[in-house]
């Protein structure tokens, strides 16, 4: 990581000579050098610099991640990491708290936090992860528009409260998230300080004439009265583009956004309409009334009827009753509040329905974000200040519970030496405002029940009454000295922040925050889908009691308890944010505006117990779980009496001296011997996860082979039973059939081809078992020209003795000696191999001449000899590249070897010798096709093409020309022996073989 020369001093726990003005010297001093982060031990002091700094991009974040706090510059990055961290390595919930008057910059911390959490996750299920960081970022973006204004003290002030809960799974990465919002300020709505903006949204949709503005006749250049003299501008047509890219973002139909365009835009027209009394002294409506109507979905009878009067009810009946002008104009501007406060309500509930985890995902921890106004003083203070700065009370009083309080009262319970540090309690501040039967907010509820009318000067009185020395509350008549105090309207609370004068004008009405049911039943009629899903209580009849609705203070208080309760049980972070100048100025520095926020923020007093204080403190037995690993005294169980000893022992290992003991926990002052801890602890973890690893998955493995070895033995014992089945089922098959089985059984398994081919030699046996031994080869051979010949060619020379080698016969061969002697000599010179088959030959070539030749066959190759001398002719042919045999069904000796590679066929007439007996069929062409089709499936491994010509013509290949070849017609006479035909002749490209011509 780059470092930075510091500027100042990085953590007011490490400040010299601590007093007020050396703090707010050293805070100035880094503001001044861009350094806007501070720590106070593990609390962050953030500075609004009032201007865009480069040191939150991705690089920064990388600086960032996984480090300590006391490792890395001060950062809001550091906080959201040490916020995270705790998550994901103590499996606890945390929660960042973000405090500071409106304009410190709290939301911006807020963005930047869940920018950074949004960003730090693992790879895995990257697309879902994305999907959910999206949404939780895009939902800032809506809510910035319809919940944030423009203030004197804040360009982008949030109007409302925000506490959002983002929910992790186990690994650490988010898988949804809850927004809760607290107290819109919706009277804002209707009623602008000087100076001040309304809610983003109203210029947002008047920018650049969009297409909503356009439809009810809205246009940027007009003057509209709820938005004061502001106009919109050209950011807020870019925000217009954000906000719905954002509503696309999270999932919002098309639909729903233009409805909730249109409510917006019904809200501005419901400021322009104007309440007058015509000639009778009823009430009329003036101004855009057809477009308000159209805009809000109803009807523009029914909006009249509804502002000009309403239906009471009455022991069951029903009584209608007319406004006066200024109930009418009361009634206007209470649609108009109640209708955007609706609105940004069902905004949230659907934000909350995309990003809530799905129903079957685990949720392990949570990490909450609390973004709420801060402390606020107006030149006139209402109702809403009152709850706003009554939740800063509660957010203050939860951090002197836990920092200063709850750390003190522990030091004392747990018998440590400590030096006791004053700080103010501001509990009876809170006290003040939301005691039971005495507070304020129980007060204004009691005026709100009386069945007269109280107003909000008789609420004063009760006030003063009921309040009267309280040290915190003063008024006019309580102080008639006080001319600052207007008599019968102010009040003033003394808050931790300072005093605040409020006017009680209109205390009573927002906190009834009523709303008639004929308004109610109105909005549920609307057009508008998304307007008519806000006001469910709108179906109920006018004739049906309710119970009166809770006031809004009191559902604030009961939020702000909820709130607390809920903050109370996660881990917090702080961050302080702290206002340099009231004019949003970069380069101003008001001193006494900072000294104030200090002062009432307790910055010094939280220096001074964190100095004096302890950085961890933690059970025995939590503490020894979580690191006993780092001695061998402890690991892996202590064998001493007690988790204390074991701790003490543990310590004495690590010679750590910094820590005292309590009755029930260690405390640990440096937060550097924590980090250590953590650190030494990370080290060991993953050779202690290997270790368990390697145990379970030896117990998963060995437990599987058990499991393995009983299937084997069961599968072998399956397999035994059903062959000893298969084979009872054989044994039956012979017994039935007299030893011939003419169907296999099914099943077997690999047994089966074994015992078929047992069976088929034994049924061999039995066939051969009459034949001499001596003649099996050539029953062999025979075998093999009956499967090819057999039904196709009637005499092939089945019933006579075959002797292969018939040139090396005297009775065949007058030449037998020469052919002999010429065998040896090409044994001996090439190894041709043994002579299978051997003959006298007629061959036919290319060039249409005829030959006397002799053909032999060995186990590899065919051979053409001369006639004579019995030497080979040209080189031999493999028996493999014969393609094709051809022969003719008939008794004549004609063969046709085809070898495509050559391009030229062997066409030759085989010389059979003269027959024996006279009356014997002498055929040589059925022992030929055997020898070849035995050599030729040995060799290549598969069967011989054979060609059996049932006529009297077949083809050849000579030179490369198919020629046709005949036999001669059966009609003609035969000729004298002097005129005897050659075996071979040739006319018009046609090949005639002449069977009788061929004889030897």
């Amino acid at each position: 990581m780059t470092t930075q020369p510091e500027v100042g001093v990085s953590d007011f726990v490490l400040l010299d000579n601590l007093t007020t003005d050396k703090f707010i010297e050293n805070l100035q001093l880094r503001f001044q050098h861009n350094k806007i982060y501070t720590y106070i031990g593990e609390v962050l002091v953030s500075v609004n610099p009032y201007k865009t700094l480069d040191i939150y991009g991705q690089q920064h974040m990388a600086q960032y991640r996984g480090r300590e706090m006391f490792e890395v510059p001060p950062h809001v990055y550091a906080v959201a990491d040490a916020c995270q961290r705790v998550l994901r390595q103590q499996g606890r919930d945390t929660c960042v708290l973000i405090s500071g008057e409106s304009g410190a910059g709290k939301t911006e911390a807020s963005k930047f936090i869940m920018k950074y959490i949004a960003a730090n996750t693992m790879q895995v299920h990257r697309e879902y992860i994305d999907r959910v960081k999206n949404v939780l970022i895009q939902s800032n973006s809506i809510l910035e528009t319809f919940g944030n204004a423009k203030t004197n003290r804040n360009d982008n002030s949030s109007r409302f409260g925000k506490y959002m809960d983002i929910h992790f799974d186990y690994k650490g990465d988010p898988v949804g998230g809850h927004i809760s919002n607290y107290l819109l300020e919706k009277s804002r709505v209707v009623n602008l300080q000087p100076g001040e903006r309304n809610f983003h949204a109203f210029y947002q949709l008047l920018s650049t004439n969009t297409t909503h503005a356009k439809k009810f006749a809205l246009n940027s250049s007009s003057v509209y009265k709820i938005l004061g003299n502001e106009r919109a501008t050209a950011q807020d047509s870019k925000l217009y583009n954000v906000t719905n890219s954002a509503f696309n973002a999270l999932g919002f139909p098309p639909a729903v956004v233009d409805n909730i365009w249109s409510i917006v835009a019904g809200v501005i027209l419901l400021g322009e309409l104007s309440v007058g009394e015509d000639g009778a002294g009823r009430v009329s409506l003036g101004g855009p009334l057809r477009q308000c109507a159209g805009a809000l979905g109803v009807a523009e009878q029914a909006l009249t009827a509804a502002l000009a009067g309403r239906i009471l009810a009455a022991g069951g009946d029903l009584v209608s009753k007319e406004h006066s002008q200024s109930d009418a104009d009361y009634t206007r501007l209470a649609l108009a509040k109640a209708a955007y406060d609706r609105l940004f309500t069902w905004i949230v509930q659907q934000i909350n329905k995309k990003i809530e985890a799905p129903e079957n995902t685990y949720k392990s921890s949570l990490i909450g974000v609390l973004d709420i106004y801060g402390f606020e003083i107006f030149d006139t203070n209402s109702f809403e200040q009152f709850c706003i700065n009554y939740c800063n009370e509660k957010l203050q009083q939860l951090f002197i519970e836990l920092v200063l309080k709850q750390e003190q009262e522990e030091y004392a319970r747990e018998g440590i030496q400590w030096t006791p540090v004053q700080y103010f309690n501001n509990r009876i501040i809170c006290e003040l405002v939301d005691a039971p039967h005495q507070g304020i907010i129980a007060i204004m509820d009691e005026a709100c029940l009386n069945p007269t009318k109280i107003s909000d000067a008789q609420l004063l009185e009760a006030m003063d009454k009921r309040l009267n020395g309280h040290k915190h509350y003063t008024s006019r008549q309580l102080c008639p000295t006080d001319k600052k105090l207007k008599h019968g309207v102010d009040f003033r609370i003394t808050h931790y922040a300072g005093d605040v004068t409020y006017a009680v004008t209109g205390f009573m009405d927002k906190n009834k925050d009523s709303l008639w049911q004929d308004l109610k039943r109105l909005l549920h009629e609307s057009r508008n889908a998304a307007l008519r899903d806000m006001w469910p209580e709108g179906a109920a009849r006018l004739q049906q009691t309710s119970k009166r609705p809770p006031s809004a203070a009191s559902l604030f208080r009961s939020s702000m308890a909820a709130l607390v309760a809920g903050l109370t049980s996660k881990e917090p972070f702080y961050v302080r944010c702290v206002k340099p100048n009231p004019v949003q100025s970069p380069n101003m520095w008001d001193e006494q505006l900072v000294r104030h926020q200090v002062a009432y923020l307790g910055l010094v007093e939280n220096v001074r117990v964190r100095r004096a204080g302890f950085a961890s403190r933690q059970r025995y037995d939590r503490f020894l779980q979580r690191y006993k690993m780092l001695s061998q005294y402890t690991w892996p169980n202590f064998r001493g009496s007690g988790d204390r000893d074991a701790v003490a022992v543990l310590l004495r290992d690590l010679q750590l001296a910094d820590v005292q003991f309590g009755h029930t926990k260690l405390f640990i002052r440096s937060a550097r011997t924590v980090h250590s801890l953590e650190a030494a602890r990370a080290d060991l973890v993953p050779s202690i996860v290997v270790l368990l690893q390697k145990l379970w998955r030896g117990t998963l493995a060995r437990i599987k082979y058990r499991k393995m070895k009983a299937a084997i033995v069961i599968y072998n014992a399956w397999k035994r039973y059903r062959f000893r089945r298969y084979i009872g089922s054989l044994q039956s098959e012979l017994q039935r059939n007299r030893g011939v089985i003419s169907r296999w059984p099914p099943g077997g398994g690999r047994a089966a081809p074994m015992l078929q081919g047992a069976y088929r030699r034994w049924r061999a046996y039995l066939t051969l078992r009459a034949v001499p031994r001596e003649q099996w080869p050539q029953l062999k051979l025979k075998i093999c020209a009956a499967s090819a010949l057999r039904s196709r060619r009637p005499q092939w020379g089945a019933t006579r003795e075959w002797r292969g080698d018939y040139l090396a016969l005297d009775s065949y061969n007058n030449k037998a000696a020469t052919y002999r002697s010429a065998m040896a000599n090409l044994q001996r010179s090439q190894n041709i191999g043994k002579a299978l088959f051997s003959c006298k030959i007629h061959k036919f070539n290319r060039h249409n001449k005829l030959a006397e030749r002799c053909l032999l066959i060995t186990e590899s190759a065919i051979y053409k000899l001369d006639a004579n001398s019995f030497k080979p002719l040209k080189k031999p042919t493999p028996i493999t590249e014969v393609g094709v045999v051809r022969v003719m069904s008939t008794e004549a000796q004609l063969i046709v070897i085809s070898v495509p590679s050559a391009r030229n066929d062997l066409v030759v007439g085989v010389v059979p010798p003269a027959p024996e007996p006279p009356t014997a069929a002498a055929d040589l062409l059925g022992e030929l096709i055997g020898v070849l089709a035995h050599r030729y499936n040995l060799l290549s491994g598969s069967e011989l093409a054979l060609e059996v010509e049932s006529g009297a013509t077949t083809r050849c290949t000579l030179g490369g020309k198919a020629r046709a070849l005949q036999l001669p017609a059966p009609a003609a006479p035969p000729a004298p022996p002097a005129a005897a035909a050659p075996p071979f002749t040739h006319a018009h490209n046609v090949i005639t073989y002449h069977p009788a011509s061929a004889r030897a």
